[in-house]
């Protein structure tokens, strides 16, 4: 694949992304991304100069925000499991060390494996308890960078029309009265 061929798929990706914050966008299986202004495919090289931010957009940004906040209160718990459960866990491997000892001093080889197995199954549950909070940590730290990087996305885009979310989130609109 030749290099003007991929710089020429990049930027239709990115046209992509101002059209999804638009109002206008048309999608078809036959034409795909067309603009419902101008019926043609988007054709703009850094901003659209007729792009109307859809309602749903400006729903999604303090949305998005929330998502990010709750996410970050959620930092602390996500840690604090983390580090019990792997203190746990680690309690319950040490904590069966004196059976093993006992069982190595046996001279019967039934007992051996009977203590054995204990010392094994000791083992699994503590490593299964430490793998439940590294589990934890990584839903928090992945779902955090998922996240930011959709914000990180939405604000690149935004930059060509100079604005931002956090900008776009302090412009609220008075609610609607119902009639």
């Amino acid at each position: 694949m030749n290099l003007f061929l991929r710089i020429n798929q990049w930027n239709k990706m990115i046209q992509a992304k101002h059209c999804d914050l638009c109002e206008h966008p048309k999608r078809s299986l036959k034409k795909g991304l067309t603009c419902g202004l101008t019926n043609k495919k988007p054709d703009f090289k850094i901003s659209c100069s007729d792009i109307k931010f859809s309602n749903s957009f400006k729903e999604y940004l303090p949305e998005l925000s929330n998502q990010i906040e709750n996410v970050k209160k959620r930092k602390a718990f996500a840690y604090l499991t983390f580090i019990l459960a792997s203190l746990l866990g680690l309690i319950i491997i040490v904590g069966s060390y004196p059976i093993l000892e006992k069982a190595l001093k046996k001279d019967h080889p039934y007992s051996i494996w009977k203590h054995l197995e204990v010392v094994l199954f000791f083992y699994f549950v503590g490593s299964g308890i430490i793998s439940m909070g590294l589990w934890s940590l990584y839903k928090h730290r992945k779902a955090l960078k998922k996240l930011e990087s959709e914000k990180r996305e939405l604000n690149m885009v935004l930059s060509n029309y100079k604005l931002d979310i956090e900008s776009l989130n302090s412009k609220k609109t008075p609610p609607q009265q119902r009639v």
